[in-house]
């Protein structure tokens, strides 16, 4: 399925179909896929990362949560837009940033304004510079909340303050107690009026603004907000004019001004990105086939720019399921027509406009709102299975439900960082056949400075015995900050335990760089000064300069340099795949055996014939290879499995 392409930026020459042969021919001929991590303003790192990475390579897959997922659509826009100088706009994206301008991005809505002053002040980043400490910080939230509440202050302090003004009238030993007292009372009336206006605006307008500060348009209608901003710059990277039709995945896929539904195998740039759905307690990868998932269009338009949601309204419809499931699609449209608010389905992947999925997944909790979708509880009709409670009547046999046994929930979709802060496994394959870049962040070690020399900032591993080291938290031992520091520990280790395990692993760890950072840089430092943004956009360049040189220079192994980063890193998937195969295939073996269901008349998902036939010749392939394993040396065997370290298993999981 097509749609009418966007128009090209008239001053950039791009053609209707992409670019010319003649441009595709300056293009690198290798092909890299690049993963980034998630850091709120440390994604000004990536655009010269990529644009060093994307001098030597093509970007043929990027990816990323949060930051990453805006590092990462910006890539493919640049990528996309490579012919007519995307990259060099991608070069320059970071000073764009300076002055003042990134923090000018976070726009608070009137209702939440006060909470982002109180939030960065109470985080030490509410100017450029150093953070304050200890008693500065202390008294710096004080005076914010004075003049964040001056109101609720002045009214709860005001007994307390009659109290203290009849204690001087009375004077005496009398008026000294009343005067006390009356200082006591104003104090706590001032935290009770304080405490009382922060807590309805965190109970009511946070959840009134989508449980956010920021819902990332423009709150003056003249200075652009952080979807605006992106939006714009995905748009101009990929060489798309201004308010036209904003990019889609569609046109990454087919590189060119159409959108179509591309097999990933065929896709000229493939972007993907995480968002984590609270509402359902999982993540999910983007773009995907949203067949269930609804929007309201008057929400979306308080989030998104106006020619973003007329892609929205006019990308085609998503096709209805073949066979029954169309019946309950159609029941879905006319329910969904109905509801109130009005709902819309979304459109098929290949018509997503990408700053749809870059919301998705940037949505920092608290700081950006989140977006709420809604989805279908009844009948499913891709499955054709019942969502019912317990009470409902099951339809007889044969039967649908109803359209009354349908009703629509809305679900909350945040930052992709919470579940996958750093998806290293969005591109990966059992052995490569094109390099993955994985970009991470982290702190420098205690006691290091930075040094003038960005390439010294970053880290990387560069032999096969060692990956990169872990970045530990200090835990105090006593007193609230050990409280604190535990629990951060607790919910750091669970957003990020699976990601950080490949830090270390065979295969991943040697593609991994990571690029230092101090407490006064990237994270929620919204004020960084011009300074500071150009030294790690410098880093950024010098990480994604000193992964290309670890894959395309002589480096291994070391002492005696012969191979490529490249060839040593093909070399250690293969290791890697061979150590965990035996293991597998013993247990395929054992379970194939005890397997006892006639594949002609199963309980459950039947073969044609020909399935049944393919079935069979996998099983014999397997089976031989487990054979092979049963039969061979043990000390062949234990070799082959040993190493690399540490080992591995191969499991069957589910695609987000």
């Amino acid at each position: 399925m097509t749609s009418t392409p966007c128009a090209p930026h008239p001053s950039r020459g791009n053609a209707a179909h992409g670019p010319t042969p003649e441009q595709r021919s300056a293009e690198p001929t290798a092909m890299c896929d690049v993963v980034m991590k998630g850091g709120i303003t440390s994604g000004v790192i990536y655009p010269r990362a990529l644009r060093a990475i994307g001098a030597r390579y093509r970007l043929r897959g990027v990816g990323g949560a949060s930051a990453g997922a805006i590092g990462a659509a910006l890539g493919a826009a640049a990528e996309h837009g490579r012919a007519s100088g995307g990259f060099d706009r991608l070069d320059a994206l970071p000073a764009d940033l300076s002055d003042g301008r990134l923090a000018a991005l976070f726009q608070p809505e009137r209702s939440t304004r006060r909470l982002l002053g109180l939030l960065l002040t109470a985080t030490g980043n509410d100017r450029p510079g150093p953070a304050r400490e200890g008693v500065g910080r202390f008294g710096a939230v004080l005076g914010c909340l004075v003049r964040c509440f001056p109101w609720a202050g002045l009214l709860g302090v005001l007994p307390g303050a009659a109290l203290v003004g009849y204690g001087v009238v009375v004077g005496g030993a009398p008026g000294v107690v009343l005067v006390l007292a009356g200082l006591v009372i104003a104090v706590v009336g001032w935290i009770a009026g304080i405490g009382a206006r922060l807590t309805r605006q965190l109970t009511v307008d946070v959840p009134e603004n989508l449980f956010g500060i920021c819902r990332g348009l423009s709150a003056d209608g003249q200075d652009p907000g952080l979807t605006d901003w992106l939006a714009e710059r995905i748009d101009d990277l990929a060489g798309i004019g201004p308010r036209d039709c904003p990019l889609r995945f569609g046109q990454l896929w087919t590189g060119t001004s159409e959108c179509a539904d591309v097999s990933r195998r065929k896709r000229r740039v493939d972007l993907r990105m995480i968002s984590t759905c609270l509402s359902q307690g999982r993540p999910y990868e983007m773009p995907w086939e949203a067949r269930h998932f609804f929007y309201d269009p008057e929400a979306w338009a308080t989030l998104f720019p106006p020619h973003v949601m007329r892609a929205l309204v006019d990308a085609p419809p998503a096709a209805p399921p073949a066979g029954d499931g169309a019946a309950a699609w159609q029941r879905e449209e006319e329910l969904a027509a109905t509801h109130s608010p009005a709902l819309r389905r979304l459109p098929a992947p290949e018509h997503l406009p990408v700053i749809v999925a870059v919301r998705l997944s940037l949505s920092f909790p608290l700081l950006i709102s989140a977006v709420p979708l809604w989805t279908v509880s009844g009948l499913r009709a891709s499955t054709g299975a019942r969502h019912r409670s317990a009470t409902a009547p099951a339809p007889a046999d044969g039967a649908t439900a109803p359209a009354s046994d349908l009703e629509f929930i809305k679900l909350w979709f945040t930052d992709g960082g919470l579940c996958s802060n750093f998806p290293v496994h969005l591109f990966d394959a059992p052995l490569p056949t094109r390099p993955t870049f994985d970009i991470s962040l982290g702190p420098f070690p205690d006691g290091r400075a930075p040094a003038a020399d960005e390439r010294e900032n970053v880290e990387l591993a560069t032999t096969n015995r060692r990956g990169l080291p872990p970045t530990l938290l200090k835990i105090p031992d006593r007193g609230f900050p050990a409280v604190v520091g535990f629990v951060s520990a607790a919910l750091n280790t669970a957003r990020n335990w699976q990601d950080s395990s490949h830090l270390d692993f065979p295969g991943f760890r040697d593609r991994i760089v990571r690029v230092l950072q101090t407490p006064r840089e990237g994270g929620i430092n919204l004020n960084m000064d011009g300074p500071t943004i150009a030294r790690l956009a410098g880093r950024g360049r010098a990480a994604g300069m000193v992964i290309v040189e670890q894959f395309t220079e002589p480096r291994y192994p070391p002492g005696a340099p012969r191979a490529t980063g490249w060839d040593n890193h093909r070399w250690v998937r293969y290791r890697a795949l061979m150590s965990v195969l035996p293991a597998w295939l013993t247990a395929y073996a054992d379970g194939r055996q005890a397997l006892d269901v006639d594949p002609a008349s199963p309980p459950g998902y039947p073969l044609s014939m020909r399935g049944i036939a393919l079935a069979d010749s996998l099983s014999d392939a397997l089976d031989a290879a487990a054979r092979v394993v049963t039969t061979a040396d043990e000390d062949a065997v234990g070799e082959l499995t040993e190493e690399p370290r540490p080992v591995g298993v191969i499991r069957r999981i589910p695609v987000t």
